[in-house]
């Protein structure tokens, strides 16, 4: 974000983007927006970074949405927030690791195209350029497909036991979680 945007809020809330569903706060507890958290959060940085943090986290972004964004259109005012999801973008293509987690499958090329319009109908032409070049390097990647496990959406660190636990619940309930 601080390559795209030097707004200081911006560059926070790209930071703390999955505080809300990732984050693990004092009382012990994550993956919710209480008050209590939001209060918490907005102490360290700032009321108008919390604000887009919140916002981020409740646009979807997952398969398939920057090309319904595409064809319905970002809703009005939603501009900055989408700015945000396609910064994260490119931390999602740069380190490869989408190749190995089918998060979007076979979709990755449909979705670096959308993504890079969205970005130039922002005006953001740097973005843009930067997604299409990370998006690109996905097609020398094609050997990690045997790697990939159909089962799992992404990685998620459980950074103490409360955590660990929630994961292996999650998982005997038949959730799409490989806990290892």
């Amino acid at each position: 974000m601080a390559h795209f945007e030097r707004d200081l809020d911006f560059v926070l809330a790209a930071m703390f983007h999955a505080a809300y569903d990732s984050g693990q706060y004092p009382d012990g507890r994550s993956s919710r927006r209480s008050e209590a958290h939001r209060k918490w959060l907005e102490a360290r940085i700032g009321p108008r970074a919390e604000g887009l943090v919140a916002r981020v986290g409740a646009m979807k972004f997952d398969t398939g949405d920057p090309e319904r964004l595409l064809q319905e259109g970002v809703p009005a005012g939603d501009e900055d927030i989408l700015f945000l999801q396609l910064a994260h973008e490119v931390d999602d293509l740069a380190d490869g690791g989408l190749a190995f987690a089918p998060k979007y499958c076979r979709s990755i090329e449909t979705r670096v195209a959308a993504c890079a319009i969205l970005a130039r109908q922002l005006g953001r032409e740097d973005l843009a350029a930067t997604i299409e070049t990370y998006g690109g390097r996905y097609e020398a990647l094609g050997w990690a497909a045997a790697l990939q496990d159909v089962r799992l959406e992404g990685f998620r660190i459980a950074p103490n036991m409360r955590t660990y636990i929630k994961l292996r619940r999650e998982k005997l309930r038949g959730g799409s979680v490989e806990v290892i």
